[in-house]
């Protein structure tokens, strides 16, 4: 009963958000325009998606371009409805496999019951997969899991069908979500030092012939893109990772767990990490500290995992009391009934109130769709938003989906284009969103610097708004060198001078 509770206020925690808007919380644009491109050249991969017109290869992980054109052909629902709806529901299911998983990891069902309850309601844990651009991260963590479930078990008792499960799984994260698998990879790795029940050598041996079985699996995929692209494009996303010694700090900042208000699962992750220590139990602390050394950007999403399960065994070490007759069995004190209580109901609220998300507007879409209809195909457009990230920067990012125009710096998908063009995006967009707050003679600078003449300006107003900045002063300084040909509440356009 209790399992169900979890993976139902897990579910509602993930699901409420994108049930309050008609489109996909902030990013996804990338990928929404990857599944019609998919759509519209049935039965093989293209070469290249259509995103912003920059010959950007079709060289992501497609299994989840699949999975939600499929759908979208089985249900005749909008493409835009699942983009906005499958990252929660697909992220919901994670709960019911990290409890399988905690199972296995945790001594007791007591610890991995509460592990699994730390995991439905901690934020990073759903944060970044029920966003647009979850329709690859949550199926890549969902096979993730299973696939260090499986290795676990194969560890443990191995046998064919393991074996063949653990390499199908280990499939399925490579061609759901580059990161994902690279998580799937170094945590596998961890688990096969620190798993002792068999020795190294055969564990070894295992983990070869589950690899070997996961190259095979996935080869029609890497195959057509070294074939198409080369092999330098299977390393282009790689550039977007950094490597840091002094990233294993953060665990102990009490932040990166991002919840609202008090760090409860923080302090009770560290209660877990410190007693796994004393009990001898070493691979989820050092598996906590190793993300953070393998993930320096995105390492708080990763650390989830590990750090849902030490907060499972901090729990129960501090809540519940062992039972004198039955050493794996536990009860909670009556005065702590009160306590795991308010926790729960506190993890409900502070998982809600957590994130903050944004989405596009219909007045937003309005706009990008009179571009798409009134302006030249070949026109190139700088988006002005004083995004303080290029990952946040939601208009930047759908611009170039809704018109089917040229941003100039917007940098998602450049990652898989080779020399650096990904950082060049990224420096390109950050310099230019510091002439949110200035004038035109920013922005003239700005293209003079980067050695690009823009057709359009597009100004978001209202995601400047949001990111604390007056439009009013640029616009003013706009009106004086050119007339703006579209205007609205959120938005407005003007030719370049």
């Amino acid at each position: 009963m209790l399992f169900i509770i979890a993976i139902l206020v897990g579910g509602f925690v993930r699901i409420i958000h994108p049930l309050g808007g008609a489109y996909p919380l902030n990013d996804g644009g990338l990928f929404y325009t990857m599944v019609q491109d998919l759509s519209n050249s049935p039965g093989i991969l293209p070469h290249f998606t259509s995103y912003n017109h920059s010959q950007i290869p079709y060289a992501y992980p497609p299994l989840a371009f699949f999975l939600t054109h499929w759908i979208a052909a089985l249900t005749h629902l909008p493409l835009i409805e699942l983009v906005r709806l499958l990252p929660a529901i697909i992220s919901t299911l994670t709960i019911p496999v990290f409890y399988g998983l905690a199972r296995k990891l945790l001594p007791t069902g007591n610890a991995a019951l509460l592990a699994t309850f730390g995991f439905a309601l901690l934020p990073t844990a759903f944060d970044p997969l029920i966003v647009g651009a979850g329709l690859t991260r949550a199926p890549g963590l969902l096979f993730a899991l299973l696939t260090l479930s499986e290795l676990h078990a194969l560890y443990t008792q191995p046998n064919r069908i393991r074996l063949a499960r653990t390499a199908l799984f280990g499939g399925l994260t490579l061609l759901s979500h580059p990161g994902m698998a690279w998580f799937a990879a170094y945590s596998s790795a961890l688990l096969l030092i620190f798993h002792t029940p068999r020795g190294i050598a055969e564990r070894i041996k295992l983990s070869f012939a589950a690899a070997s079985g996961t190259i095979a699996l996935t080869a029609p995929w890497w195959i057509s893109v070294v074939v198409r692209h080369g092999l330098k494009t299977l390393r282009s996303p790689f550039q977007t990772e950094t490597f840091s010694i002094t990233a294993l700090l953060t665990p102990f900042s009490f932040l990166f767990t991002n919840e609202a208000l008090i760090a409860f699962l923080a302090v009770f992750c560290f209660l877990g990490f410190f007693n796994s220590l004393r009990a001898r139990r070493w691979f989820i602390p050092t598996w906590l500290l190793g993300v953070f050394i393998f993930e320096p950007r995105l390492g708080a999403a990763y650390a989830a995992v590990p750090a849902a399960l030490l907060a499972g065994a901090g729990l129960e070490a501090v809540l519940l009391i062992p039972d004198a007759n039955q050493p794996r069995a536990a009860r909670v004190h009556p005065v702590y009934q009160l306590a795991l209580g308010f926790l729960l109901i506190y993890g409900i609220v502070a998982a809600y109130l957590a994130p903050h998300y944004a989405r596009l507007s219909s007045e937003q879409v309005q706009a990008m769709a009179w571009v798409k209809e009134n302006t030249s195909s070949e026109a190139a457009f700088i988006i002005l938003t004083g995004a303080r990230s290029y990952g946040i920067d939601y208009t930047s990012e759908w611009f170039p989906t809704l018109s089917e125009r040229s941003s100039l710096a917007t940098p998602q998908g450049h990652e898989w284009l080779p020399e650096g063009e990904f950082n060049r995006r990224v420096e390109r967009h950050a310099a230019l969103q510091t002439c949110a707050g200035a004038n035109f003679a920013c922005l003239q600078d700005w293209a003079a610097v980067q050695g690009i003449r823009p057709t359009y300006l597009y100004i978001s107003k209202k995601e400047l708004s949001e990111n604390g900045f007056d439009s009013h002063q640029l616009i003013a300084s706009m009106n004086t060198v050119s007339s703006a040909i579209f205007e609205n509440t959120t938005s407005v356009i003007y030719p370049w001078p």
